[in-house]
């Protein structure tokens, strides 16, 4: 009993102590791999991108560099963030990721079992660790790191064979597993699980490799443990997308959506898959190896859910693209565009109108943010640029659309118009762009503050309110901000002059004010014209409008 017991005890300690050794040795080489390749896989992941095959085969190579998806899903949950990848080569790069990790389950069956580990372990870490402590540049150091790293990683699979074929010889865990579809189930489930904790798919990989070679549970239980590794992996991607863009959310649901569709129809096709992969093993003559078909097994499927979604990737983008949508893409999608009324145009100048009215709120609020002056002013009004500009081309589109019928002259005056208000309204959030960046500085005279006042009530004059549009109070607003535009200009001026303003801050802030006051001149002729737009008996063409509005 106590022999037992002491044995028990010995095969507990190695398979912690392989574990360890096994997750060590892949931090120790994927950080160096990274360090040791600086900006080349940066630069890597965002310029040979630019297609489908392109993007899987990019995340393939990434992958199998660094030996880590988890790196590669982040970083490219990070680039879509910043709007340096599109989400649908993104999705091929998630891809190209998953296919790549397959590399790390060859590693171990191809190097792990087919000869005396020690001694090919050894040298890697002798030869890491004088690189990590003689070397003088750091991606030779690096280097060293990720040598090091490698040898370790092969003397915890040395670990963790011994410790299972010693199990493995005494017991087998396929009497506590429950046979059939739910036996499988349960066992997709603990990868997951394993893969959730450790946070390393490549080390539950290795321990389930190990332990089917060590004979310790059949081919059959390996491979299902396996699917669950992949399904593992979305945690990471989860975590990594919570807080970011809508389109790195969607990228996160990509991933989840390809392994969580991948490992089901492994799920469902595992005893075929294994039989047929057995049957590939003997026509090419192979010895009958556990670990090498447990590794063609995970290839093999992953590769099948790279085929599943090409089909699939239409309507995949279609779906991803009606979700986890942003406030600003919500505020840059159209309300009242129906294509279906493009062949009645008078219900399409209709809702032509209603769309406008929205777009004309979005411009009202820049102005907004221009008079407020907040202190991230500047992203605000590029969101709401961004949204204007996502609408401008949904209304051109439209507008095109109607056009393509015969019109009557007045409803061809009517598409001109809408197009001469959609300019204004552009022209707003452009400008107060342009002014925002002139001076990050806050307002330092009393005129200042009562400019932006003004632009702030023409902005609430010129969109929809509970009593009406009121053109008299819009032109009194109007009417207000000249007449404070012309003080700030004065006092400006005056503050240059008698040296209590560097002249440089004096033209910025003279320019800062001049492009606001032409942005509030936009907002008030785009919001006439739209009154006017829904008169026609009124409309008469303003011949004091520039044709130029960009500034």
């Amino acid at each position: 009993m106590e022999a037992g017991s002491f044995s028990l005890t010995l095969m507990a300690g190695g398979f912690l102590g392989g574990v360890g050794l096994f997750l060590l040795g892949m931090h120790l080489l994927t950080e160096g791999l990274k360090l040791a390749a600086g900006r080349a896989l940066e630069d890597l992941l965002g310029q040979w991108t630019s297609t489908r095959s392109r993007g899987l085969a990019t995340g393939i190579l990434i992958t199998t560099l660094v030996q880590s998806s988890t790196a590669v899903t982040v970083a490219t949950i990070g680039f879509v963030n910043s709007g340096l990848l599109s989400l649908r080569n993104a999705l091929w790069v998630i891809f190209g990721s998953n296919v790549g990790t397959t590399m790390n389950a060859w590693l171990v069956a191809a190097l792990g079992f087919s000869f005396k580990i020690d001694a090919f372990a050894l040298p890697f870490i002798g030869v890491g660790a004088i690189l990590m402590l003689a070397a003088r540049g750091t991606r030779a150091k690096a280097l060293g790191q990720a040598l090091a790293g490698f040898g370790i990683l092969f003397l915890g699979i040395d670990v963790l064979k011994d410790a299972f074929s010693g199990l493995g010889a005494q017991t087998s865990l396929e009497d506590f597993i429950r046979p059939g579809f739910l036996g499988y189930l349960l066992l997709v489930g603990i990868g997951t699980l394993l893969t959730v904790l450790m946070q390393a798919s490549g080390a539950v990989i290795a321990i389930v490799i190990t332990a089917a070679q060590g004979g310790l549970i059949s081919i059959e239980a390996a491979c299902a443990m396996v699917i669950g590794t992949n399904v593992g992996t979305t945690s990471t991607a989860i975590l990594s997308a919570l807080g970011a863009t809508a389109n790195a959310r969607r990228v996160a649901a990509a991933h989840v959506v390809f392994n969580l569709i991948t490992g089901s129809v492994a799920l469902l096709l595992l005893p075929i898959l294994v039989n047929f992969l057995t049957d590939i093993q003997q026509l090419l003559d192979q010895p009958a190896s556990p670990a090498v078909l447990v590794a063609m097994f995970h290839s093999t499927f992953n590769l099948l859910g790279v085929a599943l979604m090409v089909p699939l990737d239409p309507w995949l983008i279609r779906e991803l693209s009606r979700r986890f949508r942003s406030r600003q893409e919500e505020a840059g999608r159209p309300r009242y565009l129906d294509h279906n009324l493009v062949s009645v145009p008078d219900l399409a100048l209709r809702a032509l109108r209603l769309e406008l009215t929205h777009t004309q709120n979005l411009a009202c609020e820049s102005l907004r943010v221009t008079g407020h002056a907040p202190h991230d002013g500047e992203a605000a009004l590029a969101r709401q640029q961004d949204s204007l500009d996502s609408l401008a081309k949904a209304i051109n589109n439209y507008i095109r659309r109607v056009s393509a019928h015969t019109l009557p002259p007045v409803l061809v005056e009517a598409l001109a118009r809408s197009l001469r208000i959609l300019r204004y309204q552009q022209a707003v959030s452009s400008l107060g762009l342009h002014g925002i960046a002139l001076s990050e500085k806050s307002p330092v005279l009393p005129e200042h503050w009562s400019f932006q006042e003004s632009l702030t009530h023409l902005a609430d004059s010129c969109c929809d309110c509970p009593d009406g549009f009121s053109p008299a109070a819009m032109d009194l607003a109007m009417e207000q901000t000249e007449l404070r535009y012309g003080a700030l200009k004065e006092a400006l001026l005056v503050a240059g002059a008698a040296g209590h303003m560097d002249i440089r801050q004096m033209e910025d802030y003279l320019q800062q004010a001049s492009l606001y006051r032409r942005a509030a001149e936009q907002l008030s002729k785009a919001q006439r014209h739209l009154t006017q737009l829904a008169t026609p008996e009124t409309w008469t063409q303003d011949q004091d409008e520039p044709e130029h509005l960009e500034p």
